[in-house]
């Protein structure tokens, strides 16, 4: 069967509401693919500014004993390169290219949680304000971008820039999760008929497994940079060694999210190499199963190996050996990437486009990054080049050409997709060569001054220890990468106007994304071919040899009209909101008084909470999928049984909640080490806690989450009197332990600032308050839509939501109740 999938236009309505306002639609927009530009525009804006950055280093770097920079200067300019470059720039554009792409590859229209997919984006913005706003009300953090305690500590950092970069982090980390959150809730819940998850491409699924792991490393570092807040504003001890802290809780929380952030930096890239690699070899993915199976395990191992960072911190031998262990394994399924690569294009009929050219530049030059990162597994060798530019090169070596370079190669290969324009290939083959040969001058002499004993960090160095030659080669080849830069933006402004057109598939790709028109209309797809492989287009383009037989039968005329006509009878859907950009200028607005005066934070966070709840109140778009030209393929019932399991809502608290149990994790392994390295507990002077008091408010929390439970009962069974009262009953309990956990906290004899001791009980307590509070509110808003005149009674799927969080808020409880007041 061979279907124009484009021969119907795309629908006009709504078009009028998705374009009203001109420029400032792009404020308030929706859209996925808008979005997705705005991620990207802004991340390659960033980008310029880290690759300044970096060239003001090697400038100063370049000649021994230079005074281009001054210590505190070049301190700054190191700690905001690798901050922005990590945080504004890599993460942030493959959540543009995964806002842009992942709808389109399994034909959907959207996003899962459109409006929160602007929230991430313009919390993004806010995040990258409050950190470059640091420059000008204050200064720059100049701690490295791993910020290691004690250094950050007020007797060490006495400056405000330490406080920006926390906020930052926090709002970064806030604007990860609520991305990875819409990712993996898009992919589950809105593939076409037929697209299981093994026939998912391989850049969706990459990201599938990428958002997991954004969602359980963010947590880590939101703690590690929370308890680092509390010591610099509130007096509390967590990492400061002489009151009884433990600067390693800092290492350990900081790196169980640093080096999955590795991979949360390359997985996406390695989805780009493998859709561009068989395209440009015209063949099938080599061995596309054990790929996706290696990239999983990848993200599992990621885990395992956060202490190989802590070689040189005098752990036991036992734990180092394993960290090693977990080290060189990870290196296996790496290498199964490389092979299916390799023998994808083994015999292939290759096209060598700059798409291809990145592809063959990053596996050569990240080969030698992979195996430098095998030397550094080896314990004894890792003791004598930690610290010095030899880890600099490797950890170069791997993330520009694992990110970097399979970046490059995605701008070149969906860049048509974006635009309906083709960028310049002799301009690209420049750029690549620069960014190439740039790459080898600049890091791998690095390798050499660190084996031959230069320090990382270091403003400048004496000659006559053989470095000098190395470092000046270095610094040559860092402007060579930057005159590649300039090449790719002049590419991508001037060939946005004079490109040549593209066409709606101009490399004659099989996924999705090049099934509509270049740039695709709002809505993406009027109908979708039928999916009964991993390469849909080159079924529908040769029907003679298929990658899989389609069942008997197809649909008439007539019943591929009723499915288009279904999709027209859809309501419209509200493309513009203003309440994302709003909550993250509010939200930006607490940070600015976190950092000055309380009173304008509780003005803002009441400012956000009235967002929130009007947010609750606007109707909310609902992404479809479009229907498939077609009969749908034999597991199609199983896999709508499957998705269906849990609505949209539910799926997001339950996501979210994975997230949360990492973040309480945390919090709890910070409070079982301190309290471990403690002689006495509590230390001598201060008191024992009550547990009598505490116990029957562990009581009342239990019993409101029996009562929310009941309270859905009711609902699910249409007994809307009961579900209001008992719910009024479950808010209640709740209150009460709020209240008797605030009498508590007023006749304590003893506060956050009373060492160890004080800190950990009112932090641990504090957050687990802070959810409870945060899950009342959102029973509150529930129940007062009960009386809602003429409004819609609220949802089941709202109530079974909050009900699913409010059982997490219990059970967390339960474990610090056992852990601060029995043990």
């Amino acid at each position: 069967m061979s279907v124009d999938v484009n021969r119907h236009d795309p629908p006009s309505r709504g078009a009028a509401t998705y374009q009203a306002g001109g420029w400032t639609s792009w404020l308030t927009t929706t859209d996925h693919k808008r979005i997705g530009v705005l991620y990207i525009v802004t991340s390659l804006g960033f980008f310029l500014v880290a690759i300044a950055l970096a060239l003001l280093m090697r400038t100063q770097l370049a000649v021994a004993n230079n005074d281009f920079l001054s210590p505190q200067t070049y301190n700054q300019v190191f700690t905001m390169h690798g901050t922005t470059m990590i945080f504004l720039v890599v993460m942030p554009l493959l959540s543009g290219f995964a806002n842009y792409l992942i709808p389109l590859q399994i034909g959907a229209r959207d996003m899962a949680y459109p409006r929160m997919n602007a929230l991430s984006y313009w919390v993004y913005v806010a995040a990258a304000l409050t950190l470059y706003s640091s420059f000008i009300f204050s200064t720059a953090v100049d701690t490295g971008w791993f910020s290691y305690a004690p250094l950050t500590l007020p007797a060490y950092s006495p400056h405000e820039g330490i406080d920006f970069w926390i906020l930052f982090i926090i709002l970064a980390g806030m604007s990860s999760i609520l991305g990875a959150l819409n990712v993996a809730a898009t992919i589950i819940k809105l593939r076409a008929p037929g697209m299981g998850l093994w026939r998912t491409p391989l850049f969706t699924i990459t990201n599938f497994i990428n958002s997991f792991l954004i969602l359980a490393a963010m947590p880590s570092l939101t703690v590690a940079v929370s308890l680092l807040y509390l010591d610099r504003q509130f007096g509390t001890s967590f990492y400061a060694a002489d009151l009884g802290g433990d600067p390693l809780v800092w290492q350990h929380l900081f790196w169980f999210f640093g080096h999955p952030e590795v991979y949360i930096l390359i997985l996406p890239a390695f989805g780009m190499i493998s859709e561009v690699t068989p395209v440009f070899s015209r063949k099938p993915i080599f061995g596309r199963t054990a790929l996706i199976i290696a990239t999983g395990l990848i993200g599992f191992y990621g885990f395992t190996v956060w202490a190989h960072h802590m070689f040189a911190v005098g752990l036991p031998f036992w734990f180092n050996a394993l960290m090693a262990g977990t080290s060189f394994t990870i290196a296996v399924p790496t290498g199964i990437k490389i092979f299916n690569w390799l023998a994808t294009m083994w015999r292939g009929s290759l096209v060598f486009t700059t798409s291809l050219h990145f592809v063959l530049g990053f596996i050569s030059l990240f080969v030698v990054g992979g195996l430098t990162g095998v030397t550094l597994a080896t314990v004894p060798f890792d003791w004598q080049v930690t610290d010095t530019y030899y880890v600099v090169a490797h950890f170069h070596n791997v993330l520009l050409p694992g990110s970097l370079f399979g970046i490059m190669a995605g701008i070149f290969y969906w860049y048509p997709k974006v635009t309906g324009r083709l960028l310049n290939e002799r301009l690209g083959k420049t750029q690549f060569w620069l960014f190439y040969f740039g790459f080898i001058a600049t890091f791998f002499p690095l390798y050499i001054v660190g084996l031959l004993g230069m320090p990382r960090r270091v403003y400048t160095w004496d000659s006559g220890q053989s470095w000098d030659i190395y470092n000046l080669i270095s610094s040559i080849g860092g402007f060579v990468i930057g005159l590649g830069v300039l090449v790719f933006a002049y590419n991508i402004v001037v060939s946005l106007r004079k490109g040549a057109r593209a066409g709606n598939d101009p490399w004659d790709a099989w996924t999705l994304e090049w099934a509509t028109t270049s740039p695709p209309p709002h809505e993406n797809f009027q109908m979708l071919p039928a999916i009964y492989s991993a390469r849909p287009l080159w079924d529908l383009k040769h029907p003679e040899n298929p990658d899989a037989v389609a069942p008997e039968g197809v649909l008439s005329a007539a019943q591929i009209d009723n499915r288009i006509a279904q999709l027209e009878a859809e309501p419209e859907r509200p493309y513009l909101s203003s309440i994302p950009i709003l909550v993250a200028m509010g939200l930006l607005t607490v940070v600015a008084g976190m950092l000055l005066t309380t009173e304008i934070v509780v003005i803002a966070a009441v400012f956000v909470l009235g967002a929130l709840v009007a947010w609750t109140f606007q109707p909310a778009p609902a992404p479809a999928i479009s229907p498939p030209v077609g009969v749908d393929p034999p597991e199609f019932d199983r896999e709508v049984r499957l998705r269906e399991r849990f609505d949209s809502g539910t799926l997001g608290v339950l996501l979210f909640v994975f997230s949360e149990v990492i973040f309480f994790t945390s919090l709890i392994y910070a409070y079982v080490d301190l309290r471990m390295s403690q002689m006495t507990w509590p230390p001598e002077g201060l008191p024992d806690l009550e547990i009598g008091l505490t116990a029957v408010a562990t009581l009342f929390l239990i019993s409101s989450g029996v009562a929310a439970h009941y309270a859905l009962i009711s609902l699910e069974h249409q007994h809307k009197q009961r579900f209001r009262w008992v719910l009024a009953l479950a808010i209640v309990l709740g209150a009460t332990f709020l209240s008797i956990q605030g009498y508590e906290y007023l006749t304590a004899d003893f506060g956050i600032s009373d060492g160890v001791y004080g800190g950990t009980f009112f932090t641990l307590t504090g957050f687990h308050g802070a959810h409870v509070t945060a899950g009342l509110l959102a029973f509150l808003l529930i129940w007062a839509r009960t009386f809602k005149k003429g409004g819609r009674f609220p949802t089941e799927h709202a109530a079974r939501g909050v009900t699913y969080y409010w059982h997490f808020v219990d059970v967390v409880w339960l474990v610090i109740f056992t852990l601060v007041y029995l043990w």
